[in-house]
């Protein structure tokens, strides 16, 4: 009877402090704050990388600095006549402007790469820990359930050995709630690490955003330079060559787009329903494919003579010699050589629009010429030094859209693909 006695409280209080333990374990409503790392070689990693970000997120911000000086000094060049010093003065100050933006875009390429590997650091090292901490909490759970049946075998068979084993099993639920605030503390990381992998997604979008701005930034340091020695070479350094030069450009602007006018109302009687590809005589078709994007846009602030005048059209990079065809059917104004566009080709289209292509290295086309949609009006040029290269820092072509002779953004009307 004693035995039978004292076998009901022990067991409901072997099922109480069971139950008390996985209570302890179902309770996760308080999430501690996130957990460090533990391995102590990816602490260090991370800590040497959170400084060398910090060096070079302040070097960032010091060249920036440097920038908004020299973008100053270029307001101010740009707000005087244009003479041959002024001019100099203008592109030494946008080289030195362009030189800073590389470097302040070469220290944030390094800067977005260390958070990159950071955070991946990061991600894995609180996985492992994760890991680890789940491995450890089935270890526990398992040998409670076997001291759970021990306990059990030894209640019914009146074992001595009772007490140790529910000393044991206290103990036991004194280390699950510690290692239950630890899994809490690792899941709350794990949910870190989730955005921190959402995060390098992001950064690497960002990164590969900065290198593209890097190779932008890279040519148009190059055509700066290059528009530099052009001016010293045209003007001879001496400012009577310059304002002649100058002048030269101007008149050559104005002529375009007279002679446009003139030529206009007569070539349009003329084309009439010529389009044998069914399309609008207005219709435009890009000249040549642009497999290596645009290096110059319509009034592009980067330019560097847009102080002598706006970039009237589109550069459309490409190797010397490529066909260029024309974009919609129309009649050969004029094949010239000119100062700004060098050998150059003028079509005039129905609907007030004319098409130019500059920087020609031949002709394939002559005045007064009917060519059709995609018919070869001559080849590209545009490499400094070679005849008809005109005003050029390299191999591209320079092409207009004219409205009633005033040129237009060409990438309103380009809405067809290259032709083949």
């Amino acid at each position: 009877m004693k035995k039978s006695f004292l076998f009901i409280p022990l067991i409901a209080v072997m099922a109480a402090t069971s139950v008390v333990v996985r209570a302890v374990f179902a309770d996760t409503s308080d999430v501690a704050s996130p957990v460090a790392v533990s391995d102590s070689k990816a602490a260090g990693t991370i800590t040497d990388l959170n400084d060398q970000i910090a060096q070079k997120k302040a070097e960032v911000d010091k060249l920036n600095g440097s920038v908004a000086t020299y973008k100053k000094k270029i307001a101010d060049a740009e707000a005087q006549s244009a003479t041959l010093v002024s001019e100099m003065e203008l592109l030494d100050n946008r080289v030195a402007k362009t030189e800073l933006d590389i470097s302040a875009t070469d220290e944030d390429i390094s800067a977005t790469n260390d958070e990159i590997q950071l955070l991946q650091i990061r991600a894995d090292a609180i996985e492992h820990q994760l890991e680890l901490d789940r491995a450890s909490l089935g270890d526990i759970l398992r040998k409670m359930d076997t001291y759970d049946n021990d306990m059990t075998l030894q209640l019914l068979f009146g074992s001595d050995s009772f007490g140790e084993l529910f000393d044991r099993l206290q103990q036991l639920s004194s280390v699950t709630g510690d290692l239950k605030n630890a899994l809490t503390r690792a899941e709350a990381e794990r949910t870190s690490v989730i955005n921190d992998r959402a995060s390098q997604v992001g950064k690497r979008t960002r990164l590969a955003d900065l290198q593209a701005d890097q190779l932008r930034q890279k040519g148009q340091l190059d055509e700066e330079k290059e528009a530099k020695q052009f001016l010293l070479a045209q003007t001879q350094r001496t400012e009577s060559a310059f304002q002649g030069f100058l002048s030269s450009i101007h008149a050559e602007q104005q002529s375009v787009s007279q002679e446009i006018g003139a030529l206009q109302g007569e070539v349009e009687r003329k084309l009439s329903t010529l389009d044998n590809t069914g399309q609008g005589s207005s219709v435009i078709s890009w000249p040549l494919a642009p497999n290596k994007g645009l290096s110059t846009l319509y009034h592009d602030p980067t330019y560097p003579f847009r102080h002598l005048f706006e970039h009237p059209g589109i550069d459309i990079p490409t190797p010397l010699g490529t066909p260029v065809k024309s974009s919609a059917p129309g009649y050969v104004a004029w094949t010239k050589t000119g100062t700004q566009y060098g050998n150059y080709v003028m079509v005039i289209h129905a609907d007030g629009i004319a098409t130019l292509y500059a920087h020609l290295s031949k002709f394939a086309v002559k005045q007064d010429e009917y060519v059709g949609r995609g018919t070869v009006i001559g080849l590209s040029g545009g490499v400094p030094g070679m005849q008809g290269a005109g005003l050029s820092t390299g191999a591209h072509l320079h092409y207009e859209v004219r409205l009633n002779g005033i040129p237009v953004n060409p990438l309103n009307y380009l809405d067809h693909t290259p032709l083949e």
